[in-house]
């Protein structure tokens, strides 16, 4: 047998032996690099945000009326991250209540824990409530427990503008309270924040 053919089996046998010893490790290997290479992907993609806006009702919002404020908000918006784009995302923590038709208790359990967290991050300043949610949360220290510093979406010029998305049309619009009480960060990054989203909502309401 030649030289070059004893190498040539001589190689093959010591793959042989590290995929019969070493298999599980670099499957478990593949495994985890798959996955990075997910994850630094969305990462490298991930849409980076200027505001956040939420809502808070026992219904949705429809999709074209979503979009229809979304596009109005980023119309109107700034460019707070400075990547040179107005990225504004609605957030609808939006679900029927217990007695009421369509309840999915799994369903309120995710948007229950999605509204606290936002909540506890200051991810969104402006928030559009409809009756209802108005008297769950109004002694909750997150939203100003008056009516009157609550706007109804239907007097705001911005919700004109859009087009009056009927299935908003229940809603008022105000800002989450800042101080103790609201348990809002007191940071400057926090406070320039929260005077951008001031003055996008004054505009939207057409003050």
């Amino acid at each position: 047998m030649k030289r070059s053919e004893l190498l040539s089996e001589e190689t093959k046998k010591k793959v042989e032996n590290f995929f019969y010893y070493y298999k599980f490790h670099v499957l478990l290997g593949a495994f985890v690099l798959f996955f990075l290479i997910i994850f630094i992907k969305d990462m490298v993609t991930k849409t980076e945000y200027d505001y956040s806006i939420a809502f808070l009702g026992d219904y949705s919002l429809t999709e074209e009326d979503s979009q229809a404020l979304q596009t109005w908000f980023q119309e109107h918006g700034e460019d707070l991250n400075g990547d040179g784009e107005v990225h504004v995302q609605l957030s609808d923590y939006s679900c029927p209540d217990e007695d009421e038709d369509g309840f999915d208790p799994q369903v309120f359990a995710a948007m229950q824990t999605r509204f606290i967290v936002d909540v506890q991050e200051g991810t969104s300043m402006i928030f559009f409530l409809n009756q209802e949610k108005y008297e769950d949360y109004k002694d909750e220290g997150v939203f100003p427990e008056n009516l009157e510093d609550y706007t109804p979406i239907q007097d705001c010029q911005g919700y004109k503008d859009a087009g009056s998305p009927q299935s908003a049309g229940e809603y008022m619009v105000t800002l989450r309270m800042r101080g103790e009480e609201s348990g809002l960060s007191e940071d400057e990054e926090t406070q320039e924040y929260y005077s951008a989203n001031e003055k996008l909502l004054r505009e939207f309401i057409g003050e």
